[in-house]
């Protein structure tokens, strides 16, 4: 599975990690994940791109 995610400038470094972990596991529990591209954008957030196995997904 690939998403797309948007780092929001509030969520700090250390919450980072739960954060995903949360957002993955809306589809699935994530067996293996990665991030594979950090996007800057004009907000001062950031765009995610996450390459994700997920157990139980339907995707």
């Amino acid at each position: 599975m690939q998403l797309e995610l948007v780092w929001s400038a509030q969520l700090p470094l250390h919450q980072l990690r739960p954060w995903l972990r949360e957002q993955l596991a809306a589809h699935g529990e994530p067996l293996r994940w990665a991030i594979t591209a950090v996007e800057s954008t004009s907000d001062q957030s950031r765009k995610l791109k996450i390459e994700a196995v997920l157990v139980g997904s339907e995707t």
